[in-house]
């Protein structure tokens, strides 16, 4: 790799600044264009609601469950710059909130001109803003009240910062520990990392680069010095958030999401930053798949290509836009490979993937493709941009389907609201299992667990959140819908609320499930009752200890007392516990069947095994002893005879049984007994 410019001959055409202009009105008005058509989701309507808080309570909201304040801080100045308040049409809340992320992503987007001028000349900076304003993934982001572009705009103003410092410090006449650029790269890493931390992942990448870059300097040791001051300055910045971290952190993970394999990990990333959201393998005739390794393989030849110089540039003009800078292009491709690497180790460790926590090097992975179709032109200089039009070919689908495309829509809020608003009526009671965004579109509605019950039979249906603590559940149904005739549930579809079914389990209990209504992103399910009602969740709890392996044993059991009424639901709720002293390392899944005297299976409830902390059961302590319920829908005839339910533990994975030991401790086979009926002629 060679250096081959000098700084006195590196403007770029007229047309080259032209062009990149009319990119950045170009994106600017990409993410203004339908910016309010989607619905209000959950993410966003719980940033809104903290950001319209007072401006010292933000930080210590109980809902910023894993983020920092400052991006909550920016939109708490900028909703209040434009008037926006709780009670503004969800259209206008929508736009004005949303705008915050329009601004910073066009910023980014600006920004990757300089990254790119910065590794690889003009024509790269070009190329990389178009790949960056056409980008499905950041167009998306663009479009929803959310922190990701301020970290793509904060993390890519650092590195052009950093660059610039350490280009100037090149000279061994620069003795200086700090700079002007040096100086703003450690305000906007530190921004950076107040606004997400997993911006942490990058900053640690580009020390290690930067430590690396400083020990082949002549001065390494006033080099690496000036990196650790940076490095401690940086510290102290973010210093005064540590307790709200320390608060957040250390007990954030999901221990019952499935890890993916490494494999899996960086093809999910990469489909999602190039294809965007909204990807669909049909795209380009059914080559969507082939165009993401199209795109892959054109990046990565012009990245060599580029690097070995196979034509050495011949006029002024093609030095100046085409101009490989090697240290700009190993930190970006630190940047890419170690911010992707070191959350890789925490995917690892806390089982909390998703694309988007790891898109804080999309801009590197952008600037990357400019620099690499930039390449081309050393075989040919129209060729980067022929290149380039079958890299915009996915793009521009991708964005289409994000915009256009309603299949792609989170959710759709307003579509609920507006089938309860016509459904329902006097004697009524809505549950949501959701804190946000129902509010934003449905009123009466209360999140206040303390606040009083709406009156059941006013003209306006009342709803509320419902918080699922599934000991207490029961109680709280009595008291909040006791008098009501019908019961409405409606349920996010990523939620994770209820994972146990409890609320269902005892809406079967007490009366009749009168339908289901299915929107994008919602589900809505409605039971009948005969008020007054009193629900119970597991009544006459009965001793009952059945070990499965050493891994877990039941504690009591609650079977109904009533007779088996074919076509009907049998409840029955079990309290388990691990066995002391056992070992566990895998998840498990209780089945509750119904046999008839022949040993037929007719019926069935399956369920996984959590605590309530909703934890598989290696992950329960030792004092821990969870409900689990199992909802049994028997068959609409039952001929007279002996019935009984039995329980069989097996894995969740491979569904291998685990084999029950009786008290003598002897293997007795895998599903015991664990209650009987018989229906007379």
């Amino acid at each position: 790799m060679r250096l081959s410019v000098d700084s006195r001959r590196s403007g770029a055409p007229a047309w080259l600044r032209l062009a990149l202009i009319a990119l950045l009105l170009a994106a600017f008005a990409l993410r203004l264009h339908e910016l309010a058509r989607q619905d209000i989701w959950w993410d966003e309507a719980r940033n809104i609601d903290v950001a319209l808080r007072p401006f010292f309570q933000i930080p210590t909201a109980p809902e910023l469950d894993i983020q920092p304040p400052l991006y909550y801080w920016f939109l708490h100045g900028w909703d209040r710059l434009l008037a926006v308040a709780i009670g503004q049409t969800p259209a206008a809340l929508a736009y004005s909130s949303r705008l915050l992320s329009v601004f910073a992503g066009v910023i980014g987007v600006a920004l990757l001109a300089m990254l790119g001028r910065l590794a690889g000349g003009s024509t790269a900076a070009l190329l990389a803003v178009a790949i960056g304003a056409l980008s499905p993934f950041w167009l998306g982001e663009s479009q929803e009240a959310r922190m990701y572009t301020t970290g793509f705009a904060l993390l890519a103003g650092a590195a052009a910062a950093l660059l610039i410092a350490t280009r100037r410090w090149q000279g061994q006449s620069q003795r200086a520990l700090f700079s002007g650029p040096s100086l703003l790269f450690v305000l906007l890493s530190a921004a950076a990392l107040l606004t997400h931390y997993n911006a942490v992942f990058v900053l640690v990448a580009w020390y290690v680069w930067w430590g690396v870059w400083a020990l082949r300097r002549p001065d390494r040791w006033r080099r690496l010095l000036s990196v650790a001051l940076h490095g401690v300055l940086m510290t102290l910045l973010v210093l005064p958030v540590a307790p709200i971290a320390l608060r957040q952190i250390p007990d954030y993970a999901n221990p019952n999401i499935a890890i993916v394999s490494a494999g899996d990990y960086l093809w999910q990333n990469w489909q999602a930053y190039v294809g965007g959201y909204a990807f669909d393998a049909s795209l380009l005739a059914g080559n969507g798949v082939a165009w993401l390794w199209a795109v892959l393989a054109v990046g990565a030849i012009g990245l060599v290509a580029g690097a070995t110089s196979l034509r050495r540039p011949t006029d002024e003009q093609e030095i100046a836009t085409v101009r490989y800078e090697p240290g700009a292009i190993t930190f970006l491709l630190t940047w890419l490979a170690g911010g992707l690497a070191l959350y890789y180790i925490a995917v690892l460790d806390r089982n909390a993937f998703n694309v988007r926590y790891a898109s804080f090097v999309t801009p590197a992975l952008y600037t990357l493709l400019g620099v690499g179709l930039a390449g081309f032109a050393r075989w040919w200089r129209p060729l980067p941009y022929v290149l380039f039009v079958l890299v915009a070919a996915g793009l521009i689908h991708g964005a289409y389907a994000d915009i256009y495309d309603s299949r792609n829509d989170r959710e759709h809020m307003a579509e609920v609201s507006e089938w309860l608003h016509a459904s329902t009526g006097p004697g009524d009671v809505i549950f949501v299992d959701q804190k946000y965004p129902f509010g934003f579109y449905y009123q009466p509605y209360t999140i206040d667990e303390t606040a009083p019950p709406p009156e059941v039979g006013s003209d306006a249906v009342p709803a509320r959140y419902l918080f699922v603590d599934i000991n207490t559940i029961d109680q709280r149904l009595s008291e909040w819908a006791g008098d009501a005739r019908r019961v409405f549930w409606v349920q996010w579809f990523e939620s994770d609320t209820d994972p146990r079914h409890s609320v269902q389990f005892l809406l079967d209990k007490a009366g009749r499930h009168a339908g289901e209504q299915v929107f994008q992103g919602y589900t809505i399910n409605w039971w009948e009752l005969t008020p007054p009602t009193e629900f119970a969740l597991a009544p006459d709890l009965t001793p009952l200890s059945l070990r499965f392996d050493q891994a877990v044993e039941t504690v009591e059991v609650s079977l109904p007392d009533d007779p088996l009424t074919p076509g009907a639901m049998l409840p029955v709720a079990i309290r388990w516990q691990r066995v002391p002293g056992g070992a566990i390392d895998r998840p498990l899944k209780a089945r509750v069947a119904l046999y008839d005297a022949a040993g037929n299976r007719l019926a069935q409830s399956d369920e996984r095994l959590l605590n309530d902390r909703h934890r598989a059961p290696d992950q329960w302590q030792p004092a821990d002893q969870p409900l689990n319920v199992y909802n049994i829908a028997m068959p609409a005839e039952l001929a007279p005879g002996k019935y009984d339910v039995r329980l069989l533990v097996y894995d969740a994975d491979s569904l291998e049984p685990l084999t029950w030991i009786d008290a003598a401790g002897n293997a007795a086979g895998i599903e015991p007994k664990i209650g009987d009926w018989e229906i007379g002629e």
